[in-house]
């Protein structure tokens, strides 16, 4: 049996997605919605905006796979 996981009510701030990331480094983007507990589409859309609006993460495709990491953490080769 899969596991359920609880989505939100209410908005995930763009802090909390960066935490996560932060936090699991590095982490898949399944990984980050189930941390905050939002849709993996709607995870992947928002790290992708902030990818692009902000130096604080980055991606990689690894597979099938998009692999998210903090600048903190890992820097960008």
């Amino acid at each position: 049996m899969t596991e359920q996981v609880r989505r939100r009510c209410t908005s995930v701030s763009d802090q909390e997605l960066l935490n996560a990331v932060y936090r699991c480094t590095p982490a898949g983007t399944s990984e980050v919605a189930d941390l905050v507990g939002v849709s993996r589409q709607g995870a992947e859309y928002r790290l992708k905006k902030l990818e692009e609006e902000r130096d604080w993460i980055w991606s990689k495709k690894v597979g099938p796979t998009r692999v998210w990491c903090h600048g903190r953490v890992m820097s960008q080769r």
